[in-house]
């Protein structure tokens, strides 16, 4: 059912801009979503991209219902050139881009929006989760939620280089006179537009505002995946894209004084989110050859990049498809991931495979060494809730416990904080143990804390797991959910992992 707008107006004018092509499934909950809105002062323009099932029609529809809603046909160019008209058309002082498969909250643009006009940014942030079909989901976000963890205002990426991990367009208010000074925008042609676009709009803020509250739900659209780009990154021509806007974003911030370590942390990450799509090619020859020939462009236009911080097995991928040893890179890839093998050579630990020190295939020993937690190679071993204290023991080799500083925090998907563990010492071979006290902590009928892993190594490299399902052996998980003072420790889709709830 549609929601009427009301007529008073209440602030700014803000453009919604919506990105429309064979949605039709989704379509009306997507634009009940934005007449819904608690911010009242919007126009929404709906821009299709030729859509072949009855999204113009639906568009149509709602255009003749709703005097602030806009409807724009188009020959198909892609989302990018439609993101781009829009924000051309767009008449408000602020605009904001949604893709018609998904969901805004009902306070999300009010929320943003008094962030814009209390602090005179250029850019707002909002958190967002996925909308699956079993309900609401952090699983699939990597580091993305701690850009969202708390309220916060800074006027150069260079004061929070985290926030380049949240890389989307659609939970964000941009001022946008911002966007047409500096021609940011959308690259046309290019599938994954979304990063280079992003990442240059973070350099130009003079000032951005991020805040922990739910604003956007981006769908899961299990069943129909061939129809999402973002949830299809294992075919060839996705993945060719996906390189070749890696490779126009190194290259926007050519000769642009101060740049040099922003480029560099982008580059790592964009390292990490290319490397997803591996495992996809042990079955797949096309995307296989796609794979290795854009990877080794890749890595050769970013020369001398320091990316230890991926870890010793990413850090061993990147090394063979440099030298384009692939049956190597296939067998690697066709081990169990949850299957961490430690051999101790010298004080130091090494992913234990068979390239270590292999003199068919001479990879530096240094490639594979483990200096951090690696995903595979730790477990929280133990839970137990005694009393009004939370116990978690960890298992982690003690060489690698050597060379970093292990924290656990507990930290509030909703933004009310963190709330660290205390490192009580070794209890065993290998084993750690951290303890929480429960008391005081205050939870809310919605509340929601993930336990958090957080590591520094002497170098500075630094990172963070939320604990999943794969860091917690077979025993324990059975054992969930364990009450706890006030709540209870359970796997929790919507905080991502292993979470402390209300009871």
């Amino acid at each position: 059912m549609t929601v009427p707008a009301s007529s008073s107006v209440q602030g700014p004018l803000l453009s919604i801009v919506v990105l429309v092509y064979n949605t039709g499934r989704y379509l009306r909950e997507c634009f009940d979503s934005l007449l819904a809105q608690e911010y009242r002062h919007i126009e929404i323009i709906a821009i299709d991209d030729a859509s072949t099932d009855d999204s113009l029609a639906i568009c149509r529809e709602y255009e003749a219902a709703h005097r602030n809603f806009r409807c724009i046909s188009k020959p198909n160019e892609g989302g990018a050139v439609s993101g781009n008209l829009g924000v051309a058309l767009a008449r408000g002082e602020y605009v904001a881009l949604v893709d018609s498969d998904d969901v805004v909250t009902p306070s999300g643009y009010r929320l943003l929006m008094e962030q814009m006009l209390g602090h005179d940014a250029d850019i707002a942030i909002g958190r967002a989760a996925r909308l699956t079909p079993t309900g609401i989901s952090a699983v699939a976000f990597l580091y993305e939620p701690y850009v969202w963890s708390r309220r916060q205002v800074f006027d150069s990426v260079e004061q929070f280089p985290d926030v380049i991990h949240d890389c989307f367009y659609w939970n964000k208010v941009f001022r946008t006179a911002f966007l047409r000074e500096h021609a940011l925008g959308m690259v046309p042609g290019l599938l994954y537009a979304d990063r280079p676009f992003v990442h240059r709009a973070y350099w130009h803020s003079r000032r951005t505002a991020i805040i922990p509250d739910l604003v956007y739900l981006w769908r899961s659209r299990d069943g129909d995946a061939e129809k999402s780009i973002s949830q299809n990154v294992r075919q060839a021509a996705n993945f060719i894209d996906r390189i070749r806007s890696m490779v126009i974003e190194w290259h926007d911030f050519d000769g642009i004084a101060g740049a040099g370590q922003y480029r560099r942390e982008i580059a790592v990450a964009n390292l990490q989110r290319a490397l997803f799509a591996a495992p996809g090619i042990v079955g797949s020859p096309s995307l296989r050859q796609a794979f290795i020939a854009s990877m080794q462009e890749l890595i050769a236009l970013y020369g001398d990049l320091d990316w230890r911080s991926l870890g010793a097995r990413r850090c061993l991928y990147l090394e063979l498809i440099r030298r384009g040893e692939v049956e190597a890179l296939c067998f690697l890839l066709g081990v169990s991931a949850d299957r961490g093998w430690i051999a101790e050579i010298d004080g130091a630990c090494y992913w234990k495979q068979p390239f270590l020190d292999n003199p068919e295939v001479p990879v530096p020993r240094e490639v594979m060494r483990l200096d951090f937690p690696n995903v595979g190679f730790f477990q929280v071993h133990d839970l137990a809730v005694q009393g009004s204290r939370l116990a978690l023991t960890l298992h982690l080799h003690d060489t690698v416990m050597a060379r970093c500083e292990v924290a656990f925090e507990l930290h509030s998907i909703h933004g009310a904080g963190s709330i660290p563990f205390q490192a009580t010492g070794q209890v065993d071979r290998h084993r750690w143990r951290y303890e929480l006290d429960l008391d005081g902590i205050d939870l809310a009928a919605d509340a929601l804390h993930g336990v958090v892993m957080h590591y520094t190594t002497a170098d500075g490299i630094r990172g963070r797991y939320r604990i999943g399902q794969s860091m917690l052996p077979g025993t324990l998980q059975s054992r969930l959910p364990l009450a706890a003072a006030h709540g209870r420790l359970q796997l929790s889709a919507a905080a991502g992992g292993l979470a402390l709830t209300a009871s």
